[in-house]
C-alpha cells in the first residue's frame, strides 16, 4: 500500500508543478488550453488515487502462501486461514496475515503483521480468535492478540486503522503502537 501512495503523491506533485507552469504560460499566452486540461485531469486522478489509498482501500490481502491448514471454530461457523509473503529479497522480511471465512462468505483479513518466529492461531471461543505472534527473548516484538471476529482487526502498522472503510466495518482496529502505550 505504501508504494502506491508514494507514487500517487509523486504524480500529484508533478501534476501541480505542471499546472503552475501552464498557468504561467497561459498568463503570457504561450500555451495551448488542451495542455492545461490534461494536467488538471492528471491532478484529479492523482488526488483521487491518494484519497482511495488512504480512506477506502480495503484491509483484505491476497496472493500469499498458505502458512497452516485452515482451522475451524468450535461450532464450525468460522474458518481461520493463515498466509505469509516474503518481500525484499535477501535483505527483506516476511508479512503474515489471517483471513476468517464465516457462513460460506468471502474471506476477511483480521490480522496483518511483520514476521516473528513464533506464530500460532487458535480459537479460544466461538467468535474469539487468538493469534500468538512473538519472538522469544524479545518482549517488544510481541504482536499477540485476541480478536472478536467481525468486530476487531489487528494491523501491525496501524495504516488500516485510519481508513474510513475500516472504521465503518469494525468496532475496533488494534495497532502495534496502541499496544505499546
Amino acid at each position: 500500500m505504501g508504494s502506491f501512495l508514494l507514487i500517487s503523491l509523486f504524480v500529484l506533485c508533478a501534476a501541480l508543478a505542471g499546472i503552475l507552469l501552464l498557468v504561467r504560460l497561459l498568463a503570457q499566452k504561450q500555451a495551448p488550453k488542451g495542455m492545461l486540461a490534461a494536467f488538471l485531469g492528471l491532478a484529479a486522478v492523482a488526488i483521487g488515487l491518494s484519497i482511495y489509498e488512504t480512506q477506502f482501500h480495503p484491509f483484505d490481502r491476497s496472493g500469499g502462501e498458505s502458512y497452516m491448514e485452515p482451522l475451524d471454530s468450535p461450532s464450525g461457523r468460522y474458518t481461520a486461514s493463515a498466509y505469509y509473503r516474503p518481500y525484499g529479497g535477501a535483505a527483506g522480511g516476511v508479512t503474515v496475515w489471517v483471513d476468517v471465512t464465516g457462513d460460506g462468505g468471502k474471506p476477511k483479513t483480521v490480522y496483518y503483521a511483520e514476521a516473528n518466529s513464533r506464530f500460532d492461531v487458535q480459537w479460544t471461543d466461538e467468535g474469539l480468535l487468538s493469534v500468538t505472534y512473538e519472538e522469544p527473548g524479545y518482549p517488544d516484538s510481541d504482536r499477540s492478540v485476541e480478536l472478536k471476529v467481525g468486530k476487531e482487526i489487528y494491523n501491525d502498522t496501524g495504516k488500516a486503522c485510519g481508513t474510513l472503510l475500516v472504521k465503518m466495518k469494525y468496532e475496533n482496529c488494534i495497532a502495534k503502537m496502541e499496544r505499546e502505550q
